[in-house]
């Protein structure tokens, strides 16, 4: 964004979807550059905010004169912030990701020109259905099981839905839940992940899997470490589905390997033993079988039937 706003009006703009949280100027800075847009995202406001202001602060004052309360969910799409946040300071960039809580003070500082998308959740239902076990003002890095996931998620709905995405868009409900479990305390994941519903408990399972297919380690005891339980209950998890850790990673293994050989039209351009390993697999044989048994053809034969 390179567009100039007035510094006063650039922080209406914020106020206006952000509540009173204040810009603060770089020395005899009079214009921004840089707009404050509003989205939402299944009910749920997303303030897209770019500008080279030197911080956005948020004091008592501006803490009383809002009614409302949120917790915001902040991820960096362009630049570097520091967030001084509820006795914590955290560095994030692109990929990371970051909760404030608008009932206390805190500072976000830009190292240039910056961009952040900023999900907003009301907190009481946020805080009650974590039960306070979160973790706001920490830095939660982009590689975090759930961090791809949520990130995904606001930045393709606020910035265009990219058709190609390994995940559908999800429910407000669902990214909530993704969130709450992302930044709850050590020790709290599997107690949270525990009380959700049963539907939302086995997708959040599903979506970590899904991001993490092509790791050579992947196993029912990793994902089990991952979130938090043990190997059993996420057995159970997928027991209760009429479904195995097994077959799932097989199936989605299969399901991403005919997306690379779609992508890698005509024949002549994609190496059979290349797209088996960069779906995760290790046994050529074990793929070419795989493969056969799911699609009714043969790897090279599914690639040449797409012309």
């Amino acid at each position: 964004m390179t567009e100039v706003r007035e510094f006063d009006r650039w922080c209406e703009d914020l106020h206006g979807i952000c509540g009173h949280y204040e810009g603060v100027a770089r020395e005899r800075q009079r214009a921004v550059r840089g707009l404050i847009h509003p989205r939402k995202f299944d009910g749920l406001d997303v303030a897209d905010v770019a500008g080279d202001v030197q911080a956005i602060r948020r004091d008592r004052q501006g803490i009383r004169r809002d009614g409302a309360e949120h917790i915001f969910c902040i991820i960096p799409t362009a630049g570097q912030l520091r967030v001084d946040h509820n006795g914590e300071s955290s560095l994030i960039g692109p990929g990371d990701c970051l909760l404030l809580d608008s009932t206390r003070e805190g500072l976000l500082s830009f190292t240039g020109q910056g961009r952040l998308l900023s999900l907003h959740m009301p907190r009481g239902l946020f805080m009650q259905s974590c039960r306070g076990n979160v973790q706001i003002g920490r830095r939660l890095a982009g590689d975090h099981p759930l961090a791809p996931s949520i990130r995904q998620q606001i930045q393709h709905f606020t910035l265009g839905w990219d058709p190609t995405a390994a995940v559908g868009k999800a429910s407000a409900d669902l990214l909530l839940g993704m969130i709450q479990l992302a930044f709850c305390k050590p020790g709290n994941f599997s107690k949270e992940l525990d009380a959700q519903g049963a539907e939302r408990r086995f997708a959040l399972v599903l979506d970590v899997l899904e991001r993490n297919l092509t790791r050579e380690d992947l196993s029912l005891r990793w994902l089990a470490h991952e979130i938090g339980m043990s190997t059993r209950q996420v057995q159970r998890l997928f027991e209760a589905e009429r479904t195995t850790f097994a077959h799932e990673v097989r199936d989605r293994r299969l399901n991403l390997a005919a997306s690379h050989l779609r992508r890698r039209r005509p024949a002549g351009a994609a190496r059979i033993s290349d797209v088996a390993y960069n779906s995760g697999f290790r046994d050529l044989s074990n793929f070419n079988r795989g493969f056969k048994s799911r699609f009714g053809m043969t790897p090279r034969e599914y690639l040449e039937s797409m012309g």
